[in-house]
């Protein structure tokens, strides 16, 4: 019972990283860059391709000799999957985590028929190809050690998920209280929540960069928080930037003082030099 538990939470974290690697490799193809970064939570997975992925696992598996009904059924079960999960972190945290209202043969922004289709094809490549492998692969796996590593990583995406639920949580509930103040009262509660929370932020909006949240400022809210993001990190490179200008300046100055201390002659000027010099050193 224990194994079999565990061999299922296996393969919905496997399929789960998985999909976090190809969107990944997806996002750097499209943006010519790469991008490591993907997935509702901080740890590398994408959980929706796990629930996919099981979803496939547990219903499709008897229409492999119906390669068309099995095309469809992966394409409205994960499409329908996809609608669930943005409907419901919609409603859950007030914000909107991805948007196809600019693509054609939308429903509400949530799904498009372009993904539905390659989430189609997708299955078709599930079934035939990639599942049966990998659980022949698994199954060489001693029981003892997949159980254990199953524990592990079920305790890690367990943090994670408290974590990430906990901070967004504390994000819609500073929207609510925030939702009838002024402009620069908002901007001053944004600027002093996003400096306990920065890191996440920015991973946030470079996850999801069509981020909406849904609340009475919400368009108003997400642009500051970006807004206020690019400004931090702006200050923060001109910032680093004149500390190496200074740096440079004083090396050169203490390079410059130690040629003179070794051309000075009398001890006093050799005192002042050093003085100089320890200063110097000790910025």
């Amino acid at each position: 019972m224990l194994y079999s538990i565990c061999f299922i939470l296996f393969l919905f974290f496997s399929y789960s990283i998985m999909g976090w690697f190809v969107e990944c490799v997806f996002c750097s193809i499209y943006d010519r860059k790469l991008v490591c970064d993907r997935g509702f939570l901080l740890g590398p997975y994408c959980s929706i391709y796990g629930c996919g992925a099981l979803y496939m696992y547990f219903f499709l598996e008897q229409y492999q000799n119906a390669p068309l009904i099995l095309f469809v059924m992966a394409m409205v079960g994960t499409s329908i999957l996809e609608y669930v999960t943005s409907y419901l972190m919609e409603k859950i945290f007030r914000m909107r985590w991805w948007d196809y209202s600019n693509r054609k043969f939308n429903i509400e922004g949530r799904i498009c028929l372009f993904n539905s289709f390659l989430f189609g094809v997708l299955g078709l490549v599930f079934i035939y190809f990639i599942h049966p492998n990998y659980v022949l692969l698994i199954q060489q796996i001693p029981q003892n050690i997949l159980i254990f590593v199953t524990g592990f990583v079920f305790s890690l995406y367990l943090v994670d998920n408290i974590l990430s639920f906990t901070i967004l949580n504390r994000l819609k509930l500073r929207f609510n209280y925030i939702r009838k103040d002024s402009t620069s009262e908002v901007d001053a509660q944004v600027r002093e929540f996003l400096s306990q929370y920065v890191f996440f932020f920015r991973r946030l909006f470079k996850v999801f960069p069509k981020l909406q949240i849904r609340s009475g400022t919400g368009v108003q809210i997400t642009n500051m928080l970006r807004i206020s993001l690019e400004r931090i990190e702006k200050e923060s490179r001109k910032y680093l930037k004149k500390i190496e200008k200074m740096r440079e300046k004083n090396r050169r100055r203490i390079e410059k003082l130690k040629l003179q201390l070794e051309r000075a002659k009398s001890s006093k000027k050799r005192d002042r030099l050093k003085k100089k010099l320890y200063d110097l050193k000790k910025w």
